[in-house]
C-alpha cells in the first residue's frame, strides 16, 4: 500500500506535473504527501578572497531560503484542502543535494519526480533523480511531459521484465499499482538461451503475480532495434499500456550519474509514467 509520498522541488515550472501527480495519488489513496521545497545554496570558490567568499555565502544562503519558501508557497496554494501533507523548505549546497534528497525520501512508499534529462531539464533534476533512484531505497514515479489522468489507477501496465535482482525489486515496489490495474503485459527482451526459465519465460513471475490478484500476459520480443527504450515504448503503445515498470541499472557504484544504456533512455524520453526501481 502507498501510505507516504514525497516530492522534492527545485523548479516550479519543471515540477508542476509532479505536484499534480503526488497530489492527486495522494488523495485517491488517502496517503500523506511529504513536499519539500529545495533552495540552493552557491558554493565559494578556494580561489577568492576570504570576505568575497562571506559574502557569496551570505548572500546565497539568504536567496536559497527566498527559493525554497517559495517553492513550497507555490505548492500550498495548489493542493486540495483536504489533503494530507505537510510541506517544509530547506537549503543545501549543490554537492550535497544527492545526498539530502535521498534522506528525505527514505521513509516514502514512492517518490514522484519529473523527466531528469532531455530538452529543458538541468544538471540538478538529473542529481535529484539519480540520488532517488539509486540512493533512497524507495520506488521512484517518472512523470512524463504530457497530460495524464492521475485520479484513477493505471489500468494497464506493461512491466519489462529480464530475470534481475533489479527488475524484481521494481515489480516488488510496483505492486500497489500491478494488483489495481485490469492487465499487466511482461515485456521479455530476447531472453539469454542459458536463462534459468528458458523453456518458460516469465512463468514463475506470472505465478508470483498470480497470486497477489494480477493477471498477466507474457511477451518475448526480438531485439529488433538498438535501444532497448525504443523496443519498450513501441510495446507499450502498441498494447495500450498507460504506465511501464521497468528496474534502474547503473553502470558504476563509483558514480551514480553512469546510468545503464536503457535506464538514461527511458529517462531522457519518458513516453508514459514509469514506475522505477534500482
Amino acid at each position: 500500500m502507498i501510505k507516504t509520498l514525497s516530492l522534492l522541488l527545485t523548479d516550479e515550472r519543471r515540477d508542476a506535473a509532479p505536484l499534480r501527480a503526488a497530489a492527486a495519488i495522494a488523495e485517491r489513496e488517502g496517503a500523506h504527501l511529504d513536499i519539500v521545497g529545495l533552495g540552493l545554496e552557491p558554493i565559494p570558490l578556494e580561489t577568492m578572497p576570504m570576505a568575497a567568499a562571506q559574502i557569496i555565502v551570505e548572500s546565497g544562503h539568504a536567496e536559497a531560503q527566498d527559493q525554497a519558501r517559495s517553492l513550497t508557497d507555490w505548492a500550498k496554494a495548489r493542493l486540495p484542502a483536504d489533503l494530507r501533507f505537510s510541506c517544509e523548505p530547506r537549503t543545501v549546497m549543490g554537492l550535497n543535494i544527492g545526498a539530502l534528497a535521498a534522506r528525505l525520501a527514505r521513509y516514502s512508499d514512492l517518490t514522484v519526480v519529473p523527466r531528469p534529462y532531455g530538452p529543458g531539464c538541468d544538471s540538478v533534476a538529473a542529481a535529484v533523480a539519480e540520488a532517488l533512484l539509486f540512493g533512497s531505497g524507495a520506488p521512484v514515479l517518472v512523470v512524463p511531459d504530457r497530460e495524464v489522468d492521475w485520479s484513477r489507477p493505471f489500468r494497464r501496465i506493461a512491466l519489462a521484465w529480464n530475470g534481475t535482482d533489479e527488475s524484481m525489486r521494481a515489480t516488488r515496489a510496483a505492486l500497489p499499482f500491478l494488483t489495481a490495474a485490469e492487465s499487466v503485459h511482461v515485456a521479455i527482451i530476447d531472453p539469454p538461451l542459458h536463462a534459468a526459465d528458458r523453456s518458460d519465460p516469465g512463468g514463475e513471475l506470472s505465478q508470483w503475480l498470480s497470486r497477489h490478484g494480477v493477471r498477466t500476459e507474457v511477451a518475448v520480443l526480438a531485439k529488433t532495434q538498438p535501444r532497448v527504450a525504443d523496443i519498450l515504448a513501441r510495446f507499450a503503445s502498441e498494447k495500450g499500456c498507460d504506465a511501464l515498470v521497468m528496474g534502474a541499472y547503473g553502470h558504476s557504484r563509483l558514480r551514480e550519474a553512469m546510468l545503464g544504456g536503457a535506464t538514461r533512455d527511458m529517462l531522457s524520453q519518458v513516453p508514459l509514467p514509469l514506475i522505477m526501481s534500482h
